[in-house]
């Protein structure tokens, strides 16, 4: 059916001016000149054939005809205003946006989803890979980043995730070809893995006075899940990241044949921008996150000693 309509424009820029009972702060609100508004009023009374304010010396007034529009006039305006929400709201709703390291997702995030998910199954996540210099929250890439680094990161909301040390880590295959070793001198007589990410070999024996090991040898990689990889597969000895090789060692599908171990100043951070850390699909995830932190070291402790 024929619907005879005024033109809509008109009708909110008259529903607005209704509203203040004036042409300046309706111009601020639609963000207009006060020209532009007078004219589409002007332009609203022309069709209807009849003035819809009164205009006063220093005010303005609905007139009778002014008065029978404005509020079905509000009511079709809310009307409207909800039904483009629910419809936002049900086919354009935005996933969160993660950024954080292949391998801390890898090793980490991923297998711990699914409760994510039971907790929270109307939020979808988008994880994007980041390198710990990128800064994905001020490019606007992402809603929140799984840092790296010191936490002084100013005019954030930063809270700790975890902290992180390191220490050898070999298959039993490894062992089992190269023999049970005695002393962390004896690194000399594995092949060593390298995570280019990470503290090295060189750093890490001379914290404890280890000298005279060639540190060059073997394989090395950009990332840490593949450091892992590789020495599940018993390609040499490495040095584990705590967070990422816990629950291997808890199987023990990994090893730990030294007592050495190194804690790191440096830890894993949940980062976003303060203007938006109070939005619920934020929140939800990093107050996830941070549970799941504390569990995993309330089990595995920062450290295996």
């Amino acid at each position: 059916m024929s619907r005879k309509l005024p033109p809509l424009l008109g009708l909110r820029v008259f529903e607005c001016v209704a509203r203040h009972l004036s042409f300046t702060r309706a111009a601020d609100e639609l963000c207009v000149t006060q020209a532009a508004v007078s004219h589409q009023v002007k332009a609203l009374e022309d069709w209807l054939g009849a003035p819809l304010f009164q205009r006063l010396s220093r005010t303005i007034k609905l007139t009778e005809m002014g008065e029978s529009l404005v509020g079905p006039l509000g009511q079709a305006f809310d009307l409207m205003a909800a039904a483009t929400g629910q419809a936002l709201d049900r086919d354009q709703v935005t996933p969160l946006t993660v950024a954080t390291f292949d391998s801390f997702s890898s090793a980490w995030i991923i297998p711990r989803l699914s409760r994510f998910r039971e907790r929270f199954p109307d939020i979808d996540v988008r994880f994007i890979a980041k390198r710990n210099e990128d800064d994905a929250l001020s490019s606007g890439d992402a809603d929140i980043e799984i840092r790296y680094g010191s936490g002084a990161w100013p005019n954030l909301q930063v809270e700790k995730l975890m902290g992180e040390s390191v220490l050898p880590v070999c298959a039993p295959a490894l062992i089992e070809r190269c023999g049970k070793p005695r002393t962390l001198a004896d690194v000399a007589e594995f092949p060593l893995l390298h995570d280019v990410f990470s503290i090295d070999w060189a750093e890490f024996l001379h914290h404890f006075d280890v000298a005279g090991v060639n540190v060059r040898r073997g394989f090395g990689f950009s990332h840490s899940h593949l450091v892992k990889q590789a020495c599940l597969e018993g390609h040499g000895l490495a040095l584990g990241r705590w967070p990422l090789v816990a629950e291997e060692v808890g199987r023990g599908e990994l090893l730990c044949p030294f007592e050495e171990t190194l804690m790191l100043d440096d830890a894993y951070y949940v980062v976003c921008r303060r203007s938006n850390s109070d939005e619920a699909h934020i929140k939800a995830f990093a107050y996830w996150l941070l549970d799941e932190g504390e569990q995993f070291l309330n089990q595995y402790g920062p450290s295996p000693t």
